[in-house]
């Protein structure tokens, strides 16, 4: 074989291996950042999550109380009013604590 067949051969070999090698580099890099997607979609559904449980556990157990003392007994409106007050200020909380953990 000549030399320039072997300078060929050489260059296509050496082209070849590094299109290879980038393809392998792209395909690192796709795998690192679907994992890292990965962990922000699990992260976001853990926080979806403990929100509802909180809003559920808290405000929501305040309302369906304050709906059976209404329905059971004459609740004064004021202390109605209170109540709702406070049900509605722990909704904000919950929501701008989501908001605030959603921007971190």
């Amino acid at each position: 074989m000549d030399t320039m067949g072997m300078i060929l051969q050489g260059i296509f070999v050496l082209g070849t291996m590094g299109i290879i090698l980038y393809i392998f580099y792209f395909y690192l890099r796709l795998q690192r950042e679907k994992r890292h997607l990965l962990q922000q979609l699990k992260v976001k559904q853990q926080l979806t999550e403990k929100t509802f449980a909180e809003i559920h556990n808290g405000p929501m157990q305040t309302l369906a109380f304050l709906i059976r003392e209404v329905e059971i007994h004459e609740v004064p409106q004021q202390e109605l009013l209170e109540s709702l007050r406070d049900v509605y200020h722990s909704i904000l909380v919950d929501v701008e604590n989501l908001n605030n953990s959603k921007n971190q």
